[in-house]
């Protein structure tokens, strides 16, 4: 009988890595996707952290006084449907406005203890003054069946407070958060940048062009350039407004043009101008200015590569 005594080829890693085993023989550590119970742990940690992070004062504020404006709202029978929607909206938006992050959460736990609130509230008012035979004689209730119309009475209010309260003032103050956090981000980039630009008004002369503030001049030069094929990158307002910096592309080549409304620009705006080029490695360079260049300007800008164009010029160019 015979045997098999050849030499058994060993597995490529390639194979191995197929097989499930490392060269070294242990088993490969296959990264899983995460299960239902690691999402669930996440969602709980997030929760615990929102909670945690709470801002209690404002959420206290709102929830009691919106507790306690809302069973009073049903004392105006012919404005409640207005000022019962009014009240949780309300509180809701002006909550977001406060708060900084958690902001779904911030609204629930509002609207929980402003219905809590009003569940009470509404219960007095019922059961513990006269308020209760007032609204017992708009719904010709019996005197027997007083005591059952008022708990179904306040049983339905209660499911109105409860459910408008906490939905409207999560979703308020969710809206209103968010819209809060994208303008406090807006106004942290223009304050990064030194400012904003502006919309320049009717321009019909040259003169026109000189009376633009440096905001304004911006505007005008980058819309004038993007009709032009030019993509607008990056501006920054420089030196407490003394030039603004333009980052244009063109053609997929960087441009960087320096803006001034000065009297008259002078050598030293056309060298920063250059050392800035330099530093970025950018070959396209350009002052724009509304006014005039002083003879030391044009001097310093031959033999360089940066275009000079004064405001007769880009007047002249924007006609054309």
């Amino acid at each position: 009988m015979g045997v098999e005594v050849s030499e058994q080829r060993k597995p490529t890693s390639a194979e191995a890595n197929d097989q499930g085993e490392t060269t070294a023989g242990r088993p490969l550590e296959v990264a899983t996707p995460p299960t239902g119970q690691g999402i669930a742990a996440q969602i709980m940690d997030n929760l615990r952290t929102g909670i945690r992070e709470l801002q209690w004062r404002p959420v206290l504020l709102f929830g009691v006084a919106a507790g306690l404006l809302m069973p009073l709202s049903f004392l105006q029978t012919n404005l409640l449907s207005i000022v019962a929607g009014l009240i949780p909206v309300g509180t809701g938006l002006l909550l977001g406005r406060r708060v900084k992050a958690h902001y779904g959460l911030h609204g629930f736990f509002t609207g929980a203890i402003g219905a809590l609130v009003g569940l009470v509230v509404r219960a007095v008012m019922l059961f513990l003054t006269p308020l209760g035979a007032v609204e017992l004689a708009t719904i010709n209730a019996t005197p027997a069946g007083a005591g059952t119309a008022l708990l179904d009475l306040w049983l339905t209010t209660a499911g109105f407070i409860a459910f408008s309260l906490i939905t409207f003032c999560t979703f308020g103050t969710t809206m209103a958060g968010r819209t809060e956090q994208r303008n406090r981000e807006a106004r942290k980039e223009v304050d990064s940048r030194g400012g904003k630009l502006e919309r320049p008004g009717t321009i019909r002369t040259p003169d026109d062009v000189r009376g633009l503030s440096l905001p304004q001049f911006g505007t005008y030069v980058s819309n004038l350039f993007k009709k032009n094929g030019f993509k607008l990158k990056e501006y920054r307002f420089v030196d407490k407004d003394k030039h603004l910096d333009l980052w244009m592309e063109y053609e997929d080549e960087p441009w960087h043009l320096r803006l001034s409304v000065a009297d008259k620009v002078n050598p030293g705006t056309i060298e920063g101008l250059n050392q800035e080029l330099k530093r970025e490695g950018c070959r396209k360079g350009v002052v724009i200015t509304s006014t005039e260049f002083t003879p030391g300007a044009l001097k310093s800008a031959k033999g360089r590569l940066i275009v000079l164009i004064d405001g007769p010029m880009l007047y002249q160019i924007a006609e054309k």
